[in-house]
């Protein structure tokens, strides 16, 4: 069959290699002028003339946990090198106190000190016993229908780090996510976090280049798709230049607030299921700068720190330690904390369009799934699994099998 893959991001190019390599022809339209979406390699599909040419530094996808079984399994399909990778995090508040990971203890102190630092980092994992207890039996139903708040329901450091882990994994405002979607965010912590975790030996966009090396489909890229119509034997596509194309299916691999957009005969249950997606705009910051850390005493830093500000909650992950770089100097991607970093210390402004998750956009997201291929039309995205790289490799999974299925 011939079938449009409207997004070049993560889960539109792994649903296209899937069903590319089960004879169907394929052609993806992507809007921007390159493809991986939220992912973003340093001297891969991202150049950057103040990096260095020979260091793959990441602007998004930065690292996975041993629990993403369908992307790990994808990885060994493609013959990807995967390398372990520690993960810790520090909270940094800004009236100055302090609870550092073991990592940074173990880079940043010795002796009676050391011992000090331990015990600080062990009130936050005795308070947060409780909530883990509790939600490690929740069943997903339990889930629905529930934002954060309704289990994090006062203001205190544990509840405030597991906010924060919320926000690192989605790059969603720490503002937001009081009304952040439980039956999404808790599973994927409870599953996660304690975990090992690997990163891809040259850069994430490495499993990208595997992919374009099997694929024999068409990739259009910086075109603007206008209207997606649908009749029950075809799909047309036409651009914003007024080139037509004729398909048999279509998939979107765009964030959902996309759809209503790009669809010019919705139906009264499609505008449902998507009219309650917004747009978040998240932006990432490649710098060099380290005297966010100054006040502390802190000199080593762990692979993910979280800083207060007079703005909320911002993050910084230590790109050496996460990207595997042997350098003198320090690379960090920061969230969140633009009025922290010095301009000349910045190398690169990442922007990223993704989902707004809110119990109330969320609420339709299995009836997306389970209405999959209703009117010759697909729905691919991690916001249909998990939220994450696993989700988009599995709702790839998920839409290749069905219409593989239909052969």
């Amino acid at each position: 069959m011939k079938i449009a893959i409207i997004g070049g991001g993560a889960s539109g190019m792994v649903t296209a290699y899937l069903l590319n390599k089960n004879g169907h022809d394929i052609t993806v339209f992507e809007k921007e002028p390159i493809l991986g979406g939220h992912i973003r390699t340093i001297n891969k599909n991202v150049k950057s003339p103040q990096s260095p040419s020979n260091l793959f530094l990441e602007g998004g996808v930065l690292e996975f946990p041993l629990k993403f079984y369908n992307f790990l399994n994808l990885m060994k399909e493609l013959e990807v090198e995967l390398e372990l990778v520690d993960i810790g995090s520090s909270l940094f508040f800004k009236n100055g106190q302090h609870f550092l990971s073991g990592s940074a203890i173990r880079k940043n102190y010795t002796g009676f000190q050391k011992l000090i630092e331990y015990l600080r980092l062990n009130t936050i994992y005795s308070r947060s016993c409780g909530f883990w207890l509790k939600t490690h039996l929740a069943q997903i139903p339990d889930l629905y229908d529930k934002s954060m708040s309704y289990y994090l329901k006062s203001q205190c450091i544990r509840n405030d780090w597991v906010k924060l882990l919320t926000m690192y994994s989605y790059s969603i405002p720490f503002k937001l996510i009081n009304n952040f979607p439980a039956e999404l965010a808790i599973p994927a912590l409870r599953d996660y976090i304690y975990t090992g975790w690997v990163r891809i030996k040259g850069g994430v966009y490495s499993y990208i280049e595997k992919i374009l090396e099997k694929f024999n489909g068409d990739i259009l890229l910086n075109v603007e798709v206008a209207d997606i119509s649908r009749k029950t034997s075809d799909v047309k596509i036409e651009l914003l230049d007024g080139t037509t194309y004729i398909f048999d299916k279509v998939v979107f691999a765009t964030p959902p607030d996309r759809v209503i957009k790009l669809l010019s005969d919705a139906t009264n249950d499609e505008i449902k299921r998507f009219s309650g997606w917004e747009k978040n705009e998240a932006q990432t910051i490649l710098h060099t700068d380290t005297s966010m850390y100054n006040r502390y005493g802190i000199k080593q830093f762990s692979e993910f720190d979280f800083f207060e500000t007079d703005n909320g909650w911002g993050y910084n992950a230590y790109l050496n330690q996460l990207c595997g770089i042997t350098s003198e100097q320090k690379y960090s991607l920061a969230f969140n904390l633009n009025n922290a970093i010095a301009p000349d210390k910045i190398i690169h402004i990442f922007d990223h369009h993704t989902p707004l998750y809110t119990v109330d956009s969320f609420r339709y997201r299995d009836e997306i799934v389970m209405t999959n291929g209703d009117n010759n039309t697909y729905h691919v995205g991690a916001y249909l699994a998990d939220g994450l790289h696993e989700g988009a490799v599995t709702s790839a999974i998920r839409v290749a099998n069905a219409i593989c299925l239909q052969q």
